[in-house]
């Protein structure tokens, strides 16, 4: 874990009771650390021993803390500017929440070791949506949904209600599904607004892009071209030179999906954004 994220929970604690409670909260964990280098990795557990830690000597309730910690988030990484970054995920909310997963890969390049979770919406409407979270952490559930109300209050100025409709642990991590309730007013404005062709054909006629596979292969060297049963059937000419052996296999048995958390499967290809290595 990055220091970034223990400097935040060090922050909330000291604003919140002081540095001889943050004293008392550290000698009882028995970690050591006062203070917290933001690019450092650490142990997974710190985190762990300083919330019950901080739990013992403050009498907070998991969810108060945690949710406080979350909501904070925002605030604190300000200061390092990357309040900057987030700001031009999207105009809505909406926008922001569809692409967290784009911007953890960007955030890749200064945090290399990220283990970062995985976003994706469902069930859009004019007053909401539904939002998946897949993490290989656990007990990050109510620090979640405090960044997610950060995000509605200091970006986009809205209230964001936030219901868990599901959430469970296992081995590999933790999963929740959230209602998110708020004034999404913009995503019928987008359904409602007349589509126009953007697309012009290679003899200059407005219409479907028609373009010879040829000249796809051409432009796209390092495609994967695979059916409904997940078969490759053609690969472009560099990729090819790298793994020849491709055509014919299933690509689940030959790559890995990074995110979105989700199965590997023909019907979430279409409906997702994938990274995969």
């Amino acid at each position: 874990m990055y220091g970034l994220l223990l400097e935040n929970f060090r922050s909330v604690l000291l604003e919140k009771y002081g540095e001889t409670v943050w004293n008392k909260i550290v000698e009882k964990s028995g970690t050591r650390h006062h203070t917290f280098a933001t690019h450092k990795v650490y142990s997974e557990d710190i985190m762990v021993r300083l919330i019950q830690a901080a739990l013992e000597v403050t009498n907070a309730s998991r969810e108060t803390l945690t949710e406080e910690i979350g909501l904070h988030f925002l605030g604190f990484i300000g200061q390092y500017g990357y309040d900057r970054i987030l700001k031009v995920l999207g105009r809505h909310m909406r926008d922001f929440l569809n692409g967290l997963d784009n911007l953890h890969e960007y955030l890749r390049f200064t945090y290399p070791k990220l283990k970062a979770p995985s976003f994706f919406c469902e069930n859009e409407t004019e007053s909401g949506l539904t939002l998946h979270y897949r993490s290989s952490r656990k007990g990050f559930l109510y620090y979640v949904i405090g960044q997610i109300k950060a995000v509605g209050q200091f970006f986009y100025h809205i209230e964001v209600d936030v219901e868990v409709l599901e959430y469970n642990e296992n081995k590999e991590g933790s999963y929740a599904l959230f209602q998110l309730t708020f004034d999404n007013s913009v995503y019928m404005e987008t359904r409602r607004r007349p589509k126009r062709h953007s697309v012009i054909s290679l003899n200059g006629d407005t219409g479907s892009l028609k373009i010879p596979m040829e000249i796809f292969y051409e432009v796209f060297p390092f495609h994967i071209v695979f059916d409904r049963d997940m078969a490759i059937s053609s690969t472009g000419n560099s990729l090819e030179a790298i793994l020849p052996a491709l055509p014919g296999k299933t690509i689940v048995s030959q790559f890995t999906l990074i995110r979105p958390f989700v199965h590997f499967t023909w019907e979430n290809v279409g409906c997702h954004d994938l990274f995969f290595s």
